[in-house]
């Protein structure tokens, strides 16, 4: 689940990438052609403030050049010094226009643009610039010229800034621009991390203007709100979505451990009853007619108390079945009696396998408070197990005494013993000390796992001490209730 979420984490910020450099790359084309138009219009402004009226009855014929048709219109430079000298640092353009018609239509076949400068060196792409306007309408001034006196450096970075800004703010751009003004072939050191540079519009003459968008990012990242939202619903829905499915996987694994546990538990409940009722009836069939009646009569009482607990439990089970939950009655009970009634019900089981038993009680209350039935199972797993695993020396002893107002109840056999290694785990579910060939007895796991879940709820302690070969020793503490 966490993998899958990562994933679409990892694909989510992809996307969001992709569309944040999108949203960039868009806003550099807009912003560099708001700015290219804002430079235009400031140009064609200056340079009609310093434009008059020309009074004279004809342009110069002399260095005449070729350079172009545009919409008809010729443009032809004339490059001649002016006897007048400008000396302040200004400029002077004369641009006149005529027309040339056609002898055969007698129409107007084009236009002819004639400018004489002040200076030699302009280029003819700073010159057409420079005529834009008139280009565009040479009948503007048709029939008559213009004088054009301005300055060298045309345009101020500093102007060009602040109007580029007020046209941001009309277009609703919530930016911040800074304009630097560059000769041609230098390149300014920007930091782009936190820049977006504009494309450079070229002004005359022989400079360019470089434009640059301060703290773009917030401006992007607020355009995206709507989609930075859209994919943050999306991901907190999917991830919902998994953690609900991994929640129900979870519980449906839990369902199916409670139901592992109940049948084990039922398993492991019948088992006692039944075995114990198939020993004494064993026992009974080897029985004499006229021989051993004391026993006879004890084996009797025996199985019918067996029988009867398996009726109760057998209630009991139908029970949670019905309601769907297992019900743990809690009562006060002695101790000792428990211990004594299975003591007797394993009595026909120790005599038919001939087993020395031994159970040492010292005098004192055993009284407790809790649930009979696991204390029950309790006992009768340790008596099972003890004379399961016992080998050669086929003796158990039971001890049952107080202690600091605890219950103290051991149980020692003398049989196989557990491995140091397998000790600590011994008390788990399913875990089985392997054998090989020394002793094969069937079972699932399971009963020591009883036993410590049973003294756990009873906020009991067990412990064991064993070596391998000479038998164990569990030692059961449980609080009494006096």
């Amino acid at each position: 689940m966490i993998s899958s979420i990562l994933v679409m984490l990892v694909l989510q910020g992809l996307w969001l990438h992709a569309v944040y450099q999108d949203y960039k790359a868009g806003l550099k084309q807009e912003t560099s052609l708001l700015f290219s138009n804002t430079v235009t219009d400031l140009i064609d402004s200056l340079v009609w403030k310093g434009a008059s009226p020309l009074r004279m009855s004809s342009m110069p014929h002399k260095d005449s050049i070729q350079a172009g048709e545009t919409r008809g219109v010729v443009l032809r430079r004339i490059d001649q010094q002016f006897h007048n000298q400008l000396t302040d640092g200004k400029l002077k353009i004369q641009v006149t226009v005529d027309s040339l018609r056609d002898a055969i239509n007698d129409s107007v076949k084009s236009r002819v643009i004639s400018i004489i400068s002040s200076d030699t060196n302009f280029g003819v792409d700073s010159i057409r610039q420079f005529i834009r306007p008139i280009i565009q309408n040479p009948d503007s001034i048709s029939g008559r010229g213009m004088e054009f006196i301005f300055r060298r450096e045309i345009l101020d970075s500093a102007l060009v800034s602040e109007f580029f800004n007020k046209k941001l703010t009309e277009q609703d751009y919530n930016l911040n621009a800074t304009v630097r003004k560059l000769n041609f072939g230098q390149d300014a050191t920007i930091d782009e991390s936190n820049s977006l540079v504009l494309d450079e519009v070229i002004v005359p003459f022989g400079v360019k203007l470089q434009a640059e968008l301060i703290n773009y990012q917030s401006y992007l990242w607020s355009k995206m709100l709507p989609t930075l939202s859209f994919g943050l619903l999306a991901l907190a829905l999917i991830s919902f979505s998994f953690v609900v499915l991994y929640s129900n996987i979870l519980r449906q694994q839990r369902l199916n451990l409670l139901k592992n546990d109940l049948i084990s538990n039922i398993t492991h409940e019948l088992k006692t009853p039944v075995a114990t009722v198939g020993i004494v009836l064993e026992a009974l069939e080897n029985f004499g007619v006229d021989q051993q009646v004391e026993n006879r009569k004890e084996y009797i009482q025996i199985a019918k108390k067996e029988l009867d607990r398996l009726s109760k439990m057998s209630e009991s089970i139908l029970s949670s079945l019905v309601t769907g939950t297992q019900e743990v009655t809690k009562s006060h009970f002695r101790f000792d009696q428990i211990l004594e009634e299975q003591i007797q019900a394993f009595k026909p089981i120790l005599h038919a396998k001939g087993f020395i038993f031994n159970f040492d009680k010292q005098a004192g209350n055993y009284n407790m408070f809790g649930n009979q039935e696991q204390l029950t199972l309790m006992v009768f797993n340790l008596l099972d197990n003890a004379v399961k695993y016992s080998l050669k020396t086929k003796l158990i002893h039971l001890k049952l005494y107080k202690k600091d107002k605890q219950i103290v109840f051991e149980v020692q056999d003398q049989g196989i013993g557990i491995p140091e290694k397998y000790q600590k785990d011994i008390f788990d579910k399913f875990v089985r000390v392997p054998q090989a060939d020394l002793h094969d007895v069937k079972g699932y796991g399971l009963g020591l796992s009883q036993v410590a879940a049973s003294i756990q709820n009873h906020h009991g302690k067990i412990s064991l001490s064993s070596t391998e070969g000479k038998g164990t020793l569990f030692t059961i503490t449980l609080p009494a209730h006096d």
